[in-house]
């Protein structure tokens, strides 16, 4: 553990900036597509932070419960705000999220290194088969975190891990350096302030936790509201 860096709580603050200015560029500004850029920050951060607390967890009926429960609650919001109606044909990211937790899980009771990394091919096509926002591409994010976590040159591992998934995720293409490559390849960016956590808490408060748990419902039902006005 880091003396110095940055604390769970600020590495949740950087996710939860970058995603807030990923989804108003969504949303409310669409023409402003370096908003979506710096939104690519954002997921790569919550993958690393579920590899870790599924790691230290002694409670992952809990933490299950808790994301669970985020699940539920974000599907309206994000369907609001993305597709301006309900729909079962896309789910929001927090179900990708619940699926790379119970991948985790199993990782973390299994002993083999090789049997491990099986575990990541069938809730990965359970992903893709629900349609769930990053789908299969961040599950797979997930057990590269868990697989690398204890590993040394996990820095290294970790950024070579990301681009053969963030390349052949697919989605919008863009311009770089005079090199044409997807837009995904920037989430690659998220690898610094990761590469900063502390692995240290700032604060025990409960309240804390539940505020960044309801961040992702309670922002988008926002800007779907401004959206509307």
């Amino acid at each position: 553990m880091k003396r110095y860096g940055l604390s769970q709580e600020r590495l949740k603050l950087v996710a939860c900036v970058t995603m807030l200015m990923d989804h108003i560029g969504a949303v409310l500004l669409p023409q402003y597509l370096f908003l979506r850029y710096i939104g690519r920050i954002a997921f790569p951060i919550y993958c690393f932070l579920l590899a870790e607390g599924v790691h230290y967890t002694n409670n992952p009926k809990k933490y299950c419960l808790r994301l669970g429960v985020g699940t539920i609650l974000s599907e309206i919001p994000f369907d609001l705000a993305l597709f301006g109606g309900v729909t079962f044909h896309y789910q929001s990211v927090k179900l990708t999220l619940l699926i790379a937790f119970l991948m985790a899980l199993c990782m973390k009771h299994t002993g083999s290194v090789i049997l491990r990394a099986l575990w990541v091919v069938p809730f990965a096509l359970v992903a893709e088969w629900f349609r769930t926002d990053y789908g299969g591409m961040g599950v797979v994010l997930v057990g590269l975190f868990v697989l690398t976590r204890e590993l040394p040159h996990r820095k290294l591992l970790q950024f070579v891990g990301m681009i053969p998934v963030l390349w052949f995720t697919g989605g919008r293409w863009m311009q770089a350096a005079g090199i044409r490559m997807p837009v995904e390849m920037l989430a690659l960016a998220a690898l610094i302030p990761i590469g900063l956590y502390s692995g240290r808490k700032s604060t025990v408060s409960p309240w804390v936790q539940r505020a960044f748990y309801l961040f992702y419902p309670v922002h988008l039902a926002v800007l779907f509201l401004i959206r509307l006005i």
